[in-house]
């Protein structure tokens, strides 16, 4: 008996081993990763004032109503065919003076007129460029200027609040050395609350909205450029190097078999107006590019606390999902942001 119990010792043992092995074997769990930023056990919060910075990039997706090269077509147009550009506006203004040109002048002159004020024009310079030069590098600039822009914004959150004012606006990343003080204009909305929740080291920012008047700062910031290089806005430069009545002098003067073109006093005049509408259509494009909606439906955030007191000093490698309406509803646009105490 003792013999069969003996024998049967080894069976029973394996017996047992086998039903608790899953257990008596296994390695003991990993503790949790202090340092893991999704470890649920992470007590950091976002709380306090943080200075966000945010960059928009607006060069993707059809986010404005016209496209860059459509807002500056008058400025293309007068550094390719000035003379042309200039009649054609200032008889779309109803300008009368266009009218009483074409009509008093022969075939012969009224021919030779668009190339004589052309190589007028080709002659005058700005500060060593071409003025129609100028006007094609201006509208280049103001085609880049529409492309991105950053936001410098105050983020102040109690609990599971927060409050996001927007500050300034920088055309910086653009290539415009400008930056706007953002309550500057009365249409412009610039503080929204937003819910805000800290977890697993990320904090998560809710719906909010804003209004800017941005193409009223890019032209600004257009029209600042040239008084910083020439001395004067986009319109004096212009109107100084062309100096409508030196080119009405010459042209007037200009005759083909005893036929004289003349008519000076009326030559000033369609060269000042169209002059006008060239910067006045630029400038009223770009004022009518309003953000009606600048509008961050959410916000994530990695959480930084570097002192280990469970208040993060830095929210890094923020996300927008951002959309804006410029006049034909919400189109989506990437949007990143950092914020700092």
């Amino acid at each position: 008996m003792a013999g069969e119990l003996l024998g049967g010792l080894p069976m029973k043992l394996a017996v047992a081993c086998l039903l608790v092995g899953c257990v008596t074997t296994s390695e003991p769990a990993s503790p949790t990763d202090p340092t893991d930023p999704t470890d649920p056990t992470d007590p950091t919060v976002a709380a306090g004032t943080y200075m966000v910075r945010t960059q928009v990039d607006l060069s993707v997706g059809a986010v404005l109503p016209e496209t860059a090269y459509d807002l500056v077509v008058t400025l293309r147009s007068f550094s390719t065919a000035p003379a042309h550009t200039l009649f054609d506006l200032a008889e779309e203004a109803g300008v009368p003076a266009v009218g009483a040109i074409r009509d008093a002048l022969p075939a012969v002159l009224e021919s030779k007129l668009e190339d004589w004020i052309d190589a007028e024009i080709a002659q005058l310079e700005v500060g060593g460029i071409p003025v129609t030069q100028l006007a094609a590098n201006i509208a280049a600039s103001a085609e880049i200027s529409l492309t991105t822009f950053a936001i410098d914004s105050e983020l102040s959150v109690d609990g599971a609040t927060a409050t996001h004012t927007l500050k300034t606006l920088d055309l910086t990343p653009a290539g415009l050395d400008a930056t706007f003080q953002l309550d500057a204009l009365p249409t412009n909305v610039v503080s929204a609350s937003a819910t805000c929740g800290s977890s697993s080291g990320t904090v998560t920012l809710g719906d909010h909205t804003y209004a800017i008047a941005y193409g009223a700062y890019v032209w600004q910031a257009l029209d600042a450029r040239m008084v910083a290089e020439h001395g004067g806005t986009l319109r004096e430069t212009l109107g100084a190097a062309v100096s409508c009545p030196t080119i009405a002098t010459s042209i007037a003067n200009k005759c083909v078999l005893g036929a004289c073109v003349g008519h000076r006093t009326e030559l000033i005049e369609v060269c000042e107006r169209g002059l006008d509408e060239v910067i006045e259509r630029v400038c009223d494009k770009f004022i009518a590019q309003k953000f009606d909606a600048l509008r961050f439906a959410a916000g994530t955030a990695t959480l930084v606390d570097a002192d280990q007191d469970a208040r993060a000093e830095h929210l890094d490698n923020g996300m927008w999902t951002a959309e804006i309406n410029a006049g034909q509803g919400l189109r989506s646009v990437p949007a990143t942001f950092t914020a700092r105490q």
